[in-house]
């Protein structure tokens, strides 16, 4: 389907007011997972957190901002599941995020949300405060946050929390096993040359925590993207895309990879780091919690919506 070209700009309608918190003193607490049993306290750091080098988590190790058990941990101290590690991360200005959620369902098991833009699932980089883990912890005080399932930063729409340690271990092995269906709106620049396509590139590293695919990648995992085409101006396209793997920017990546990147993604695209209105959105899931099936749809941001036109029944 052909639209005319009418894509809309922060300008032109309500800008979303983001908050920042001011600097301050930042302390991570966190418990060492299975899968980082053995690792050096340096290459658990430098394999978990990739905002930042190997070397400069040397430094922080040295400098005795990482404690290990209550202790100051050592460059090569060995790790074990279940070990506490404390981080002070020092003074810091995060960046501002949209700390709106809304809850699209909950019961005693989950809570779903139609998460905004910008702001990550859980503390990461230079996200504290500003993530959602921490906003539910002030929302619901006394309730442990437990997502069972990733977002980027940059992504908007559903996303499930557990809400008991019954309810994310059953949910943890039925995203682990495929079994929840999950459908995506991907707002991206260019037109695809066909209806429907299906992307099978392997994902690996290229550097940092960036991904990509074709020759030169490290480690390459197996990775399966479905793409339909839905409709396009003279120079954007909307897409329903169905991950049939759960790769690491996976989406993003695949699209990216045939000249069809993300709007406004600063890492595989041609984002300025300036708009808060990207061009990718968790549109359906679909799962079992133990005996009661769900599924959701929650409409996709308003800059969305006028290239929807001939499907606003059916995606608004």
């Amino acid at each position: 389907m052909r639209l005319k070209e009418r894509f809309p700009t922060s300008s032109g309608c309500n800008p979303v007011k983001l908050h920042q918190p001011p600097a301050s003193q930042q302390v991570y607490k966190s418990t060492i997972p299975s899968q980082y049993h053995g690792f050096a306290v340096e290459q658990y750091f430098a394999s978990r957190f990739t905002y930042q080098t190997r070397e400069a988590w040397i430094a922080q190790i040295l400098n005795g901002d990482i404690l290990l058990n209550g202790e100051k941990a050592r460059p090569g101290c060995i790790l074990h599941e279940g070990d506490r590690i404390i981080t002070h991360a020092g003074v810091r200005q995060e960046p501002p995020a949209d700390r709106r959620l809304k809850v699209v369902y909950q019961d005693r098991h989950i809570r779903v949300f139609n998460k905004p833009a910008p702001i990550p699932v859980h503390p990461s980089g230079r996200y504290f405060q500003n993530s959602m883990t921490e906003v539910l912890r002030e929302m619901f005080p006394g309730e442990v946050p437990r997502p069972v399932q990733r977002l980027d930063a940059t992504t908007t729409g559903l996303i499930v929390f557990a809400r008991s340690r019954q309810a994310a271990g059953f949910l943890m092995k039925e995203f682990k096993g495929h079994r929840i269906q999950k459908e995506y709106l991907a707002l991206v620049k260019g037109k695809p040359e066909k209806k429907q396509f299906t992307l099978t590139a392997p994902i690996g590293v290229v550097a940092g925590a960036q991904r990509g695919v074709g020759e030169g990648v490290l480690k390459p995992q197996a990775a399966t993207t479905q793409v339909e085409w839905l409709a396009s101006t003279e120079s954007h396209s909307i897409l329903k895309v169905i991950p049939l793997s759960g790769r690491t920017n996976q989406i993003r990546v695949h699209l990216s990879s045939q000249g069809l990147p993300i709007l406004n993604d600063e890492v595989y695209g041609e984002g300025d780091g300036e708009s808060y209105e990207y061009g990718l959105h968790a549109w359906k899931l679909s799962f079992q919690c133990f005996d009661r099936h769900f599924e959701f749809k929650a409409s996709p941001p308003p800059h969305f919506h006028s290239f929807c036109e001939g499907f606003e029944k059916e995606i608004l």
